[in-house]
């Protein structure tokens, strides 16, 4: 039983390690143009969805500046399909940051939604914003049926990472 034990608390401990690792990796230090002030922790990156085809999405996260562990989690997919939950969700809607008029800086929104939730944007369906397919013919068959199971093996995917 004590071996049975050992192995669990083996296998948690590693899988955890290997979690905070992709979720170390993927913070955002610095943006360009990004306000001092910033209180708050952000992480981007890729979920692969289908290896095979070498699919991967793409998301930022932003997290609430205030007891983040105790917010709820809001999943942002802009319309479209096409249409960039990032350039537009985050950049121009409810994100945290939004862009100056000149284009090169950025200011902190004072109505952005992370102040009360934490923030997922995705980037969905492969082929939008910076998610992608290797494979030419994913961008032209795609369809309600592949963009939601893509975007549910993204969040196994990205759950695995940020288990918290």
């Amino acid at each position: 039983c004590s071996s049975d034990l050992t192995d669990i608390l083996g296998f948690l401990f590693l899988f955890c390690s290997v979690s905070l690792a992709s979720q170390e990796s993927d913070r955002v230090l610095y943006l360009p143009g990004q306000p001092e002030n910033v209180n708050f922790e952000h992480y981007s990156g890729y979920v692969t969805v289908n290896k095979a085809a070498g699919r991967a999405l793409f998301y930022w996260f932003i997290e609430s500046p205030s007891n983040p562990e105790s917010k709820p989690l809001v999943l942002w997919l802009n319309g479209g399909p096409g249409c960039s939950s990032i350039a537009y969700g985050a950049a121009e809607e409810i994100g945290p940051f939004h862009v100056n008029s000149g284009g090169k800086t950025l200011y902190l929104n004072p109505h952005a939604w992370n102040k009360l939730a934490n923030l997922l944007f995705l980037e969905s369906p492969a082929g939008v914003g910076f998610s992608y397919s290797n494979t030419t013919s994913d961008i032209y068959t795609g369809g309600d049926n592949k963009t939601a199971e893509d975007n549910y093996r993204f969040l196994e995917g990205w759950f695995n990472r940020f288990p918290q």
